[in-house]
């Protein structure tokens, strides 16, 4: 996560009574450490699951589950409407805003979350499932939790709050995720066990943000809360049709695989997906989390804005590409060890995804900027035209070649993407596009040694017959590689470092304007 550059230093302090507050750079520093860590805790307790499900349950079972939950998924981004960013988006927000945003919030997707128990035999078959299957019934729940829970998770990101935010979902993600689910499955409840966790952890997430932000829930005329959602709503419809889009890119693939191949194969993409997907949440959404309130702060001063993109960036990439070449070299062991040899066929996809880990990580950015800007509506189109690249080229990859194909299709559409909103991006500020690509290529030479030692020593050692022993030296040397790297070239990324310092230290970095 990047400092932002320093605040003028006449920026008037509200109250001098008070302590002064600590400044935005070193609150928005804070506060990606803290996304940062609860999303690598869950994580560590998704793989964890991952590990023991994956020989609890068969990959009908899991693809069941997944099925369902792109229709409850679709049904949860059309009931928030961008309730949740646009509470971090307004300048000035009055308890009853919060009140007449929390009820349309909470009446919306209880609406939707009837509609959803009444029409789910039809639904079924529209993601491969069966006409009777009760899953989408007992996820329906899920939509009325999320909808009480949208307005603290957007009061909690307007004032920085990610230290309890990371603590709730960490709970949400143990208790709730791993012990209902991994519980259930011993006692045989098959692709139950893993609705059953989302409704556990649906719940913790809801009761545990309620209770850190209390919200007010002082109900008035209805023609009074219409006049205060009517604002909120416009920027929220806007960056609703930005997420409907982007969720519909994200799914699509899943989509083709449920409709064309059948939930079994379902099964086994989504667990490649999955093993892609965390490493790419764990930073991107961290980042994501903590950029958008800051950069809505300075929604002005392009310098600034471009500043932060281009710094956020380089730390992005510094993680992301040596994990990028690791993963792709080591795949087979990874699978192994995490899902078992009877998954072997996730093993090419996890390789093909492996090598946009990259751009799929850092689009998030570009996400942020753009909710932080307000041209939700400009980037919505942008995300509709990602989906229809996912659409096609999944479809044709599936027709072909299978679930190898749909991750390939997947990956030239995320790449796609990456640079229609990289250079969308580049409006903010003059010169932005061009910083972003020089930056990209000082870490060409991490990249390359990682890939040189972590391959040479895993054809080295493999012959051995030991996943562990191939995957721990293997991830060593190319670790080492991108240490040495980093220190031999330590003058290019004098400011990455600079950050990393203040992240261990929770004090701000002093920065070129």
């Amino acid at each position: 996560m990047t400092a932002l550059p320093p605040e003028p230093p006449t920026e008037p302090i509200p109250n001098p009574g008070r302590p002064s507050r600590p400044s935005l750079t070193a609150r928005t520093v804070r506060g990606f450490a803290w996304s940062f860590t609860g999303s690598v805790g869950q994580a560590v307790l998704q793989i964890a699951a991952t590990v023991v499900l994956a020989r609890l349950l068969t990959p009908e079972e899991f693809g069941s589950v997944a099925a369902a939950l792109l229709v409850v998924g679709l049904t949860q981004l059309v009931t928030q409407l961008g309730v949740a960013a646009a509470l971090v988006h307004r300048r000035e927000l009055t308890d009853r805003d919060v009140a007449a945003a929390f009820w349309f919030s909470i009446l919306l997707s209880a609406a939707f979350a009837g509609l959803l128990f009444a029409f789910a035999p039809s639904l079924n078959g529209l993601v491969g499932l069966p006409a009777d299957s009760g899953l989408l019934r007992m996820l329906s729940v899920t939509l009325v939790l999320a909808g009480a829970t949208a307005v603290p998770t957007g009061l909690l990101q307007r004032d920085l709050r990610f230290r309890p935010m990371a603590v709730v979902d960490l709970l949400a993600a143990g208790p709730g995720i791993i012990g209902v689910s991994v519980v259930l499955a011993l006692l045989g409840f098959g692709a139950t066990a893993l609705a059953w966790a989302e409704i556990a952890a649906a719940l913790i997430k809801c009761v545990g943000y309620l209770a850190l932000t209390r919200p007010s829930v002082a109900v008035e005329a209805p023609s009074a809360a219409w006049a205060r959602l009517r604002p909120m709503l416009n920027f929220g419809s806007g960056y609703s049709l930005t997420q409907l889009g982007n969720w519909i890119a994200l799914n699509a693939d899943n989509l083709v695989v449920a409709n064309v191949l059948g939930t079994g194969p379902l099964g086994v993409y989504t667990r490649a997906y999955n093993l892609l997907s965390e490493p790419a949440n764990v930073i991107g959404g961290a980042a994501d989390k903590a950029l958008f309130p800051a950069m809505a702060r300075v929604r002005d001063d392009g310098a600034r804005l471009r500043h932060a993109y281009v710094r956020t960036s380089s730390l992005v990439a510094l993680v992301t590409a040596p994990a990028a070449v690791l993963l792709f070299v080591l795949a087979p062991e990874v699978v192994h060890i995490l899902l078992g040899s009877q998954w072997d066929a996730v093993i090419l996809p996890v390789q093909v995804f492996a090598l946009v880990l990259l751009p799929r990580t850092s689009y998030k950015i570009s996400t942020s900027l753009t909710r932080a800007t307000g041209a939700v509506y400009r980037a919505a189109w942008r995300q509709w035209l990602y989906a229809a690249e996912v659409v096609v080229l999944c479809s044709v990859g599936a027709r072909f070649w299978g679930v190898d194909g749909v991750a390939v299709g997947a990956s030239i559409a995320i790449l796609a993407h990456f640079l229609v909103m990289l250079r969308f991006s580049a409006r903010v500020s003059e010169g932005l596009m061009g910083a972003v690509l020089r930056m990209y290529v000082k870490h060409v030479p991490a990249v390359v040694a990682v890939a040189l030692a972590s391959w040479a020593v895993a054809a080295a050692v493999r012959p051995i017959g030991s996943d562990v022993l191939t995957l721990v030296a293997a991830a060593a040397a190319g670790g080492v590689a991108a240490l040495g790297v980093l220190v031999l070239l330590r003058g290019r990324f004098a400011e990455e470092l600079a950050v990393v310092a203040n992240l261990r230290r929770g004090k701000k970095v002093p920065v070129p304007a």
